[in-house]
């Protein structure tokens, strides 16, 4: 008992202002790459979500488009380090009546929260953050924006990269490439 009142209070980063350590922990712990996506809805949410297999799983995090980097990236590292490397339930249980992502936009319709998302996956690779963004519904499903940021970067750089990304995945889509 009186260990406990002398226990060091573990803090949530080892940094607070990036996540380098618990990122390459939490991989060598599930011995697997992580990986988390988002959804830029309407060009006012962003709506992030962490991953069980390749599907989303768990209560995603919304945050208005003018959020700070630091915070964008933060929330981002954080759905990273909740990724599951197991199916947690089978692909037919997920509908369109369960999608948390879509009921978090708070859209009307599926198709119209598509119509209006831009879907951006994260994952690492190695050392390397890496970020595809392409509208949720595309002529062109191979052809997304990359771009690729260090694990080590600060959250403020991640949330900054994954802006770039949606900016170029906007460039190309006003070029009519996506």
């Amino acid at each position: 008992m009186l260990r406990d009142i002398f226990k060091k209070k573990r803090a949530d980063r080892v940094l607070p202002n990036q996540s380098t350590r618990e990122i390459s922990d939490t991989k060598e712990r599930l011995n697997s790459e992580l990986r988390a996506c988002l959804y830029l809805y309407d060009d006012s949410k962003f709506i992030i979500c962490a991953l069980a297999d390749i599907a989303e799983h768990g209560e995603p995090s919304v945050l208005d488009k003018g959020v700070s980097d630091d915070e964008l990236g933060k929330t981002v590292c954080d759905k990273l380090l909740a990724f599951n490397p197991k199916k947690l339930a089978h692909h037919t249980e997920h509908t369109l009546s369960n999608w948390q992502a879509y009921i978090a936009s708070g859209s009307k319709t599926a198709k119209a929260f598509e119509r209006k998302s831009y879907y951006v996956y994260v994952r690492t690779i190695n050392t390397a953050i890496s970020i595809e963004a392409r509208p949720r519904i595309t002529n062109e499903t191979n052809l997304s924006a990359h771009y690729s940021a260090s694990s080590g970067n600060l959250h403020t750089e991640v949330g900054a990269a994954i802006r770039k990304a949606i900016n170029a995945a906007q460039l190309l889509r006003q070029a009519g490439a996506l």
